[in-house]
């Protein structure tokens, strides 16, 4: 039997949870990044045993990238990453540490002002990079944000799907976005 892909999913425990237990029922094995243990075992329990390696962590510390290095070692590079974070550089250092011989996909999720106003990526050439921006939901009494089901619907529809991106319910008219 052949080893699992490995896959990472940065804030794989609340909006991206779909996605984390997704990728674990389709063969992967998924390295998961959240900051509290419960959220962690959420996740764990409605997955397939021993396909969710949770990582207990927060971008922003220092042990971070430390786990990052421990999970490639123990797994393999990552076939996949999914991102919800808005520090880029954490990005770039996770698809640098993971840079090997064969592409990796990147799917970076960020929410509707990125659409408009963003910053550069730098990734290695092995990384095929994917955007899936998060609008809202215009509805007769108004507008509202996306639901944690409708954001991890779409970003599993780019997963399966490919192509550089989309935007998981809409952009404009701005101006009506939720407050």
């Amino acid at each position: 039997m052949m080893d699992p892909k490995h896959a990472l999913v940065i804030g794989g425990t609340g909006m991206l949870r779909n996605v984390s237990t997704y990728l674990a029922k389709h063969d992967y094995a998924v390295s998961v990044v959240g900051r509290t243990a419960g959220k962690l075992k959420q996740v764990m329990e409605n997955s397939p045993p021993h396909s969710i390696f949770p990582i207990q962590a927060d971008y922003n510390s220092d042990s971070f990238l430390v786990e990052i290095s421990e999970a490639i070692k123990k797994r393999g590079p990552f076939a996949l990453i999914v991102s919800w974070t808005p520090n880029y550089q954490v990005v770039e250092r996770v698809c640098s540490m993971n840079e090997h011989d064969n592409p990796f996909r990147l799917i970076h999720v960020k929410g509707s002002r990125r659409y408009f106003q963003d910053e550069l990526v730098n990734i290695p050439f092995s990384c095929m990079r994917e955007v899936v921006y998060l609008g809202f939901i215009q509805e007769e009494t108004g507008s509202r944000w996306l639901t944690n089901e409708e954001i991890s619907g779409g970003v599993i529809g780019q997963i399966e799907s490919g192509g550089v991106g989309r935007i998981v319910g809409q952009l404009h008219p701005y101006d009506r976005r939720p407050e």
